[in-house]
């Protein structure tokens, strides 16, 4: 007797990210995913209550496999998260244009408490003031990459690269306080690597 193909909870995932990919959100159903695996919807029934139980568990999974990255430098952050919600748009749409539970965080960032160290190391900043300069980083990432995934603009990835610089020198300028172009320079030199 031939054995039965098992469909596993990681199969399901991956299932109902690639409907979302490729038809988006509106596309997702108990049904559409069981035809993406060729079974019966029994074996999703049998690792899900029901769809609100599915989609829950496939935002950790799309963020674990499509948004956690490790950036050698700053700019790299910004530069992932730019890329993902050009070249991902359905998934970025699931991810971030969507209700919020209590407490959610803005963005996913496991780079975060490295890159508040290297900026206030680098800056020469106390960790509370580099981590408002991130943040402000990240609502200007998050506000590009809502224009990107809805198609109000298209950016290359050139474009991209000036637009994080251009943003840089803005906050840097305010969080240091810097007045001249002297100053200026010396401080983008003192944070070069953390923007190349």
């Amino acid at each position: 007797m031939p054995r039965t193909k098992q469909i596993e909870k990681e199969d399901i995932l991956r299932a109902a990210t690639e409907i979302i990919r490729q038809k988006g959100e509106g596309a997702l159903t108990v049904r559409s995913i069981a035809g993406e695996l060729g079974c019966s919807t029994q074996p999703l029934y049998y690792e899900f209550e029901n769809v609100e139980q599915l989609r829950a568990a496939l935002l950790p999974y799309v963020r674990e496999h499509y948004l956690q990255f490790r950036c050698s430098n700053y700019k790299e952050f910004g530069r992932h998260f730019l890329n993902f919600a050009r070249q991902e748009k359905e998934l970025f749409r699931f991810v971030y244009l969507r209700r919020r539970a209590p407490g959610e965080t803005l963005l996913d960032d496991i780079n975060f408490d490295e890159t508040i160290r290297l900026l206030s190391q680098n800056l020469e900043m106390d960790p509370e003031t580099a981590r408002r300069m991130h943040h402000q980083m990240q609502y200007r990432c998050y506000g590009m990459g809502v224009m990107l995934a809805t198609d109000y603009c298209e950016l290359t990835e050139a474009q991209i690269e000036a637009e994080l610089t251009e943003f840089y020198i803005i906050i840097l300028r305010h969080y240091k306080g810097i007045t001249d172009d002297a100053q200026l320079q010396y401080w983008l030199g003192r944070s070069r690597h953390l923007i190349l």
